[in-house]
């Protein structure tokens, strides 16, 4: 196999996916895959009707979110295209529509179109629409149709935080408030993930939850018993505590599910980015800069371990991390890069929640990282 990775900031829609496909391409070769990342400078249906006469029979996968990531930075525009080519590549893909109306049915029918094309294992990349209503739910379903054979990374789409609009990609099409899946055989792929999270003060229980409103913890207005563990603020200040005072939901194993909260409402409830499971336990979370930096490193680490002969690598970051870090998140990047040897293709985008697994179950993520990597199978797999 071979990988390709192309970029293009130019401010034209065609000239900007057309310089970075060619770029890739010259790399990789006519592709059998086609990664699209975008940000919402551009007008999303001229890249695309501009880059589907190129990629010939390939398939495509994609999103816009809320900027590219490359070993140099971040770009607030730009398009990334990552190309993969192989004889031993098989791709199959599948946009479903209309996601916020019925998550569970776009999770089911995702994946047995996914299924329909026979292959059997490989590696599962969704890329829901950040926005939509109940993604966990459409991530729980896929899994339950398709099942453990597989692994799953990705992350949603979205925008440079105006929260207005935002697009999925395949070549069935361009859509919002869809979910973009794309599974891959014939390449090792290892994915990782990681938040640098913990929890502080006691638990606490989500006792009354509307969609992503969390209305009462513990019994009583979600945030009066926010405030019982953080100490007096305003519903004024919230947002900047939230941001660094998300809630945390353990598994079985230590490992947390992040859910970042969002506004207070005159009610005294919380909005928060994504679903919060109802009845569930959980804790207040805190991070130093530096333990969310670290988390991005340790994801790389253990992640380039598994892939012998790295051909790509692939970012989904969380876009809060990127807010919170600032001018660190340079460090953050660096200990990603750093992981991986400066000749293998890399590119990334900041995203809104984040798909992946700490054992085999996918889930959904905020504030996390979650890395992919994929070379040639192993001798004795091919």
């Amino acid at each position: 196999m071979k990988a390709g990775i192309g970029f293009s900031e130019m401010k034209r829609a065609e000239t900007a996916v057309l310089e970075a496909f060619d770029e890739a391409v010259k790399i990789s070769g006519d592709p059998a895959m086609t990664f699209l990342f975008t940000t919402d400078s551009y007008d999303q249906e001229k890249i695309y009707s501009t880059l589907m006469p190129r990629i010939g029979r390939g398939r495509l996968g994609g999103f816009c979110g809320g900027g590219i990531i490359r070993r140099s930075g971040v770009h607030n525009q730009g398009v990334g295209i990552c190309t993969l080519s192989g004889d031993e590549i098989k791709v199959a893909t599948s946009l479903q529509k209309n996601l916020s109306a019925d998550p569970k049915r776009a999770g089911r029918q995702g994946g047995e179109a996914l299924l329909e094309s026979g292959i059997e294992s490989g590696t599962v990349f969704v890329f829901p629409d950040g926005f939509s209503t109940d993604v966990p739910e459409m991530i729980r379903e896929l899994y339950a149709t398709m099942g453990h054979s597989y692994s799953y990374v990705g992350g949603g789409a979205g925008d440079n935080v105006r929260f207005f609009k935002t697009y999925q990609f395949t070549e069935e099409g361009i859509e919002s408030d869809a979910a973009a899946l794309v599974l891959i055989e014939g390449i090792h792929m290892a994915s990782g993930i990681g938040h640098g999270w913990r929890p502080i003060k006691e638990s606490f229980v989500i006792t009354k939850i509307d969609g992503k409103r969390v209305i009462e913890i513990d019994g009583i207005p979600a945030f009066d018993a926010y405030r019982e563990r953080i100490g007096e603020i305003s519903a004024e200040s919230f947002p900047q505590y939230g941001m660094r005072h998300p809630l945390g939901f353990p598994d079985i194993y230590g490992n947390y599910l992040i859910r970042d909260p969002f506004t207070v409402n005159r009610d005294h409830s919380i909005d928060f980015v994504v679903e919060v499971p109802g009845n569930s336990v959980g804790y207040l979370m805190e991070a130093g800069m530096e333990d969310i930096i670290k988390a991005a490193s340790i994801v790389s680490l253990n992640v380039a371990e598994k892939v012998k002969k790295p051909e790509f690598v692939l970012v989904f970051d969380c876009i809060s991390r990127y807010l919170m870090l600032g001018e660190l998140f340079g460090k953050e990047l660096e200990g990603i890069t750093e992981a991986f040897d400066s000749s293998v293709p890399f590119l990334g985008a900041l995203t809104f929640g984040e798909v992946g697994c700490h054992i085999d179950i996918p889930l959904y993520y905020n504030k996390t990282i979650a890395i992919v990597s994929g070379g040639p199978e192993p001798e004795g797999e091919r």
